[in-house]
């Protein structure tokens, strides 16, 4: 009888699913948590299901489906940073380089220490030919959380940099 329960339930079994590499079992846990979560109105928990939601969709190469619920995600809670970082990298894994930087900006204004935030505008920014912005962000990073996975890859960038190297993104991020 409460919907907000329900909602953390689906949304568990749909994180499980996502675990054992089912994106598409996991899928409909999803909507079917994000309907309860509407249903209770809990905006952050909506928000959160959708971001969830997204990653799924991701997995089963449904990008513009993810795009979609990372909209519902930033509309729902528009002050939920990783709603709006998780945006950015979808934007820009599609090429979409103005779109990302949007999002990545609006990140940084909501979480401007998260090293994840950092590393994502530095990418952006390099693949936009902006190499000195890039700079700046992955030191950022290394400066903020220097023991972090974040900093490791942002050494990987920097040194590729400096190398002359244009990709600035590893396969696979």
């Amino acid at each position: 009888t409460n919907p907000a329960y329900r909602a953390r339930l689906s949304g568990m079994s749909g994180h499980a699913a996502l675990a054992q590499g089912q994106a598409e079992a996991a899928i409909p846990a999803f909507e079917r948590a994000i309907a309860d979560a509407d249903s209770a109105a809990d905006p952050s928990l909506t928000a959160g299901l959708n971001t969830d939601l997204a990653r799924a969709l991701v997995a089963a190469d449904r990008a513009p489906d993810a795009v979609a619920a990372l909209a519902a995600a930033r509309e729902a809670d528009p002050a939920n940073p990783q709603a709006w970082l998780l945006s950015a990298t979808l934007a820009r894994r599609l090429e979409r380089l103005g779109e990302a930087q949007r999002h990545i900006e609006y990140a940084a204004t909501l979480a401007p220490r998260d090293p994840a935030v950092g590393l994502e505008t530095g990418v952006i920014a390099a693949m936009a030919g902006r190499e000195e912005q890039a700079r700046a962000s992955f030191q950022s990073v290394i400066e903020v959380a220097p023991e972090s996975v974040e900093a490791n890859r942002a050494r990987t960038y920097l040194t590729r940099l400096d190398g002359g190297t244009q990709q600035t993104e590893p396969r696979g991020r």
